[in-house]
């Protein structure tokens, strides 16, 4: 009973205080991991979680309900993944690469992504084929 009425007496405390540190410091922290990335994951996260050509889904969502669900059900599709090329330049953009196999023969959708801008261009019809532009 005394170790209740404790918590109860310091419950503001922790609600105004810590809490709210506790908060801080994991956003703090995600955001030092996401800097420390490599570009070319940047570049696979930004294509990856880019617009799609379904309204209010991602590329990678997209992808999950249309080549990964096929290969679920059974289809022979060889999932091959993305792929990025660093570039020399970091001012430059990265080509990022998704690509795949199946009974019609090989596939892979080609973007430009600039993470510094924030943008994800496809660059062949299999990426303008996954993604809204």
């Amino acid at each position: 009973m005394i170790t209740i009425r404790r918590f109860l007496d310091k419950w503001p405390k922790i609600a105004f205080v810590y809490l709210p540190l506790l908060i801080v410091v994991a956003a703090a922290s995600v955001r030092v991991r996401e800097q420390r990335q490599p570009d070319t994951s940047k570049a696979i996260r930004l294509v990856r979680e880019s617009n799609s050509r379904k309204e209010n889904f991602t590329v990678q969502q997209y992808l999950y309900s249309t080549v990964f669900y096929r290969q679920r059900q059974g289809e022979a599709i060889q999932i091959d993944g993305w792929h990025a090329n660093p570039s020399p330049d970091p001012a430059s953009a990265i080509i990022v690469q998704f690509s795949y196999s199946d009974s019609s023969g090989p596939h892979i959708a080609t973007w430009e992504a600039n993470v510094k801008a924030g943008q994800a261009t496809p660059l062949n019809d299999a990426a303008r084929d996954l993604s809204w532009h």
